[in-house]
């Protein structure tokens, strides 16, 4: 995902608390929150930095909720942002592909859609078409239909 993507879908998705934001998504938005806040905090103008943050306060709160979903966490867990760096951490964790409950196959929540093959053993997901995974050689089940 590029930043100008991130950037729209953040917007987009600004009250959408279910589904899943992937890691670029979410980390490309923050960044957008940061250089803006340095810029009008660099420019002495700090009534626009608290504007900007006020009105970035609900889309950073639901992509991180859809962040922690894309993990397989409850959106609750962003309450662990408030915890200096370990909210970061979390934030972080790679996307869950295996049993998600937050991320439907096929939606276009999932990074990767419906119809790639997930394997049963690691949870590596393969190109269509490949018999088996090419992380740890198990056979792929077909995609579900």
């Amino acid at each position: 995902m590029r930043f100008t993507d991130a950037v729209i879908e953040g917007f987009r998705r600004a009250f959408d608390f279910r589904g899943t934001s992937t890691r670029p998504a979410y980390w490309w938005f923050f960044l957008l929150d940061v250089l803006v806040s340095l810029v009008a905090d660099f420019g002495h103008a700090p009534t626009l930095a608290g504007i900007w943050e006020l009105l970035l306060l609900i889309p950073l709160l639901s992509c991180g909720v859809r962040r922690h979903h894309d993990a397989g966490r409850s959106g609750w867990w962003i309450l662990t942002s408030l915890v200096p760096v370990w909210g970061w951490v979390l934030l972080a964790y790679p996307t869950k592909m295996v049993d998600n409950r937050y991320a439907g196959s096929g939606s276009i929540d999932s990074p990767h859609g419906g119809s790639t093959p997930v394997c049963p053993t690691c949870g590596h997901r393969s190109m269509p078409g490949e018999r088996y995974c090419t992380s740890c050689g198990t056979p792929l089940l077909p995609p579900p239909r």
